[in-house]
């Protein structure tokens, strides 16, 4: 099979394609009554289960996965994973049966205590379903493609409270205990299944006819401000863009320590990380609350999880290859949150961030068709490809169709499929009936096909001025993309002109008239793809003049690679661009370049760029120029406590890459500035990493330890692998990738990755085929065989990469040189 249509390094050879689970039983209804004893970690159950069977049934098996059975209302048999009851229950015929369960569950419910290490921790319990966890505390029929509704009733010790999704129909009370009853009333995916129980602090409001509530672990609670300001303003965006009115009675957002993921949209019960609650200084750290200018917010992950209500709940993906009708769309509802929010620039800067996240993962992991059934475990398909690249297609959709016909193509999605599964095709056909327009053709070429086009655009004055454009996308892509391609030719008398070309063949040349002054490709930028521009750098600093912000997006990037002075010159200007967005990826593009011109640029532009987002890619731009004529400069922006946050820590890792000779003194006084997240100390301890000097390991160890938060133990963790395969590294390593705390398993297997030692081999094996967690378990065995590969590479792989860096700083020094001689 061609690879455009399987990809590349994605799946492994003994992958098999996957399809849905297919029952012989409807659930018409579930009812669980659940004790939740968070001291013991522990949960006894009683499930209740009301079926009918679609054709004669002899038996039902449930997903049960190292639960303690205590016995069943029917003869059943139990092998640790299924528990199969014996039914004979004719077609049609509806029965019900009960199963009565233990569990300390290793993975679904986690408990969240206070210890020794941590006594400021809130204890409590959550849940975390998806993609197929919740049979780890519930026996049910664990896949997306069956819906039903159910009722769970939580017993907690008092003054401890239970929420779930739904409605809350009574409250029991049982003298030292309380029973909590939830009812959800629509059918809805297992996995959605959730539950909270500790000690919460709820605020409760209204948006029009919905009840709206914020859990908060005890003494938290002043920060909902900052993150849940927008809450009932998005829901109604989101109800006007859709067409479709929020579909449930109720909507919590329950913040909770330790969450394995940023958020999990259970219907109506959303469950936060306490990560997003953050402080005013982090939220707006140059004025007044609320601001135009925000460094920190919560609104894009309360967005994405708020559009999974329509996207994943009320409509669900029939299975986990179908993923983007989940996850593609809440990340590109969100970015619709933005544009309504702040603006069509913002919208499309995010489009375009997105886009980059995508190709990060393209390049240095794998290709992957979005849509695909090829792969071993669900997780797998949780990833850049099914957010950020599939945000990119519904953003290319909407651009081609119009907005009216998309929503159109959306609202008759939603209530066609309404509280049912669908797949990419159903999207597909809704959206054609929409608008009246064939979409196989984009289909076919951006959800079933790996990789993504790359245009080659070059300048040619032979015969008249004319843009070439080629197609040049590697193999692992489609081979020749159809595209409905626009170009704008912008004359010297500012004439503007629009082409629309359908480029559907490896090259094209377009003549371009009299005297052009730039083109632009996709200036409005509606399509997926790569541009990649060969034009004269005087043609690129015009382009930075471009009413179009992608186009101007574009003249940073081909400036970034031709690194000339000149080029310095127009990206210093671009530094002061009317959208903080050009002028951050031109102060990246600066840092790339690294000449000594570059890092004055970009010093003096400082004080002039306002946006905290701009500055911070200042301070990461001067890490990765590497001169030392910055140290002095960022120490002072590390130090200066008015500063933000995040500007402070990218200073502080900047110090650490210059290697100047104080900057171990300097970060070491930063390791107690604290921050969001104390952001502002893990600064420091990546600038320290950077270092590598044995004081600064022995610093980097302690923050690792198991006393410090679990944020700062993640950047202590991941540094590691800066200091090289030293005993102390290795067995600090071997340790964290057995720590019970998932974010701390995956900083490890990242750091074992960038150290590429054959010694870790065995550790990673060993994740790979026995971590509970599926995420690690992929991460650790692609992280195994890209150090095997490395390994039979040897010793011409290292020597490589020494001559690639030698040849970046004389690079580097020929710039400069080049710079003094044209002065």
């Amino acid at each position: 099979m061609t690879r455009y249509l399987l990809g590349r390094d994605f799946a492994f050879p003994e992958y098999v394609p996957r399809f849905p689970r297919q029952y012989d039983f409807d659930v018409l209804k579930l009812d669980a009554d659940i004790e939740v004893d968070l001291w013991s970690r522990e949960v006894k159950g009683v499930v209740k289960y009301r079926v009918r069977a679609k054709r004669d049934l002899r038996k039902v098996m449930l997903d049960a996965v190292e639960l303690e059975v205590l016995g069943a209302s029917t003869s059943y048999s139990y092998d640790g994973e299924t528990i199969t009851l014996d039914l004979d229950l004719p077609a049609g015929r509806e029965a019900e049966f009960e199963i009565r369960y233990r569990a300390r569950p290793r993975k679904g419910i986690y408990f969240v205590l206070p210890d020794k290490h941590h006594p400021y921790r809130v204890p409590m319990a959550w849940t975390q379903g998806e993609s197929e966890d919740n049979r780890y505390w519930l026996p049910l029929p664990d896949t997306p493609n069956i819906k039903f509704p159910w009722k769970l009733a939580i017993t907690v010790p008092k003054p401890y409270v239970a929420g779930s999704n739904g409605v809350l129909v009574e409250v029991r009370d049982n003298g030292d205990r309380q029973t909590f009853v939830w009812e959800m009333r629509h059918p809805m995916s297992p996995y959605l299944i959730a539950l909270a129980a500790g000690d919460f602090e709820i605020i409760r409001d209204k948006c029009g006819d919905v009840a709206l509530e914020y859990w908060l672990p005890r003494g938290r609670a002043g920060a909902a401000q900052y993150s849940f300001k927008n809450t009932c303003n998005i829901m109604k965006f989101f109800e006007e863009y859709l067409g479709v009115p929020y579909p449930y009675e109720r909507y919590a957002q329950v913040v909770v320590q330790e969450f394995v993921y940023g958020g999990m949209e259970n219907t109506t019960f959303t469950i936060l990380t306490d990560w997003t609650l953050h402080d005013r200084h982090a939220h707006c750290p140059y004025g007044d609350f609320p601001c135009a200018e925000e460094d920190f917010s919560s609104d894009p992950l309360v967005a994405h999880e708020m559009a999974h209500q329509w996207f994943g709940d009320l409509v669900t993906a029939k299975d986990w290859g179908h993923i983007s009708i989940n996850e593609s769309f809440a990340t590109f509802i969100e970015a619709l949150w933005t544009e309504r929010s702040k603006g069509r620039d913002e919208y499309l800067y995010e489009i375009y961030l997105n886009l980059k996240t995508y190709l990060n993962e393209y390049s240095t992991r794998y290709a992957r068709p979005i849509v695909t059934n090829l792969y071993a475990i669900p997780e797998e398909v949780f990833d850049r490809h099914s957010y950020e690249k599939g945000s990119v297609v519904l953003h290319m959709i909407r651009s081609l169709l119009g907005d009216d016909a998309f929503r159109r193509g959306l609202k008759l999605f939603l209530e066609r499929h309404r509280y049912k599964n669908a797949d990419i095709e159903d999207l597909r056909k809704a959206l054609e009936e929409a608008s009246g327009r064939d979409l196989e053709w984009l289909w076919r070429q951006f959800f079933y096909s790996a990789g993504h086009p790359v245009v080659k655009a070059s300048w040619n004055k032979n015969n008249g001025v004319r843009v070439v454009l080629e197609q040049t996308q590697p193999d692992d892509s489609f081979p020749v993309y159809t595209l409905p391609l626009e170009i704008d030719v912008v004359y010297e008398d500012g004439r503007r002109d629009r082409i629309a070309v359908s480029f559907s063949e490896k090259r094209l040349e377009v003549p371009l008239g009299e005297k052009p002054r730039y083109v632009c490709v996709d200036p409005e930028f509606k399509l997926l793809k790569v541009v990649e521009l060969s034009f004269p750098v005087e043609v690129l600093g015009a382009m930075l003049e471009d009413e179009h912000l992608y186009c101007r997006l574009q003249a940073v990037e081909a400036l970034r690679k031709n690194g000339s002075n000149r080029a310095v010159e127009l990206l210093a200007k671009a530094l002061r661009d009317r959208f903080w967005g050009v002028a951050a990826e031109a102060a990246r593009a600066l840092g790339a370049i690294g000449t000594a011109d570059a890092v004055k640029a970009l010093m003096e532009a400082y004080r002039e760029v306002r946006h905290p987002r701009a500055r911070r890619a200042v301070m990461e731009a001067l890490g990765n120029a590497r001169r030392r004529e910055a140290a002095e400069f960022l120490d002072k922006v590390l130090h200066d406590g008015s500063e933000s946050y995040y500007v402070r820590y990218e200073a502080a890792r900047a110090l650490g890459r210059i290697k100047w000779e104080f900057a171990e003194h300097s970060l070491k006084r930063a390791l107690e500035y604290g921050g969001h997240l104390d952001v502002v100390t893990r600064g420091a301890i990546e600038g320290l990493a950077e270092l590598g000097s044995d004081n600064a390991l022995d610093i980097v160890l302690r923050y690792a330890a198991e006393d410090k938060p679990t944020w700062v133990r993640m950047t202590a963790v991941q540094s590691l692998s800066k200091f090289g395969p030293r005993p102390q590294v290795l067995e600090a390593l071997r340790r964290a990738l057995r720590d019970e705390n998932y974010r701390i398993r995956a900083a490890a297997v990242t750091a074992a990755l960038d150290l590429m030692d054959a010694r870790l081999l065995p550790d990673l094996q060993e994740r790979a085929e026995r971590d509970v967690d599926g995420r690690i378990r992929r991460m650790a065995r692609e992280a195994a065989e890209k150090i095997r590969k490395a390994m039979d590479r040897g010793a011409e792989y290292q020597r490589l990469r020494e001559e690639v860096e030698k040849l970046r700083d004389e690079y580097r020094k020929l710039l400069d040189r080049l710079a003094r001689l044209e002065r």
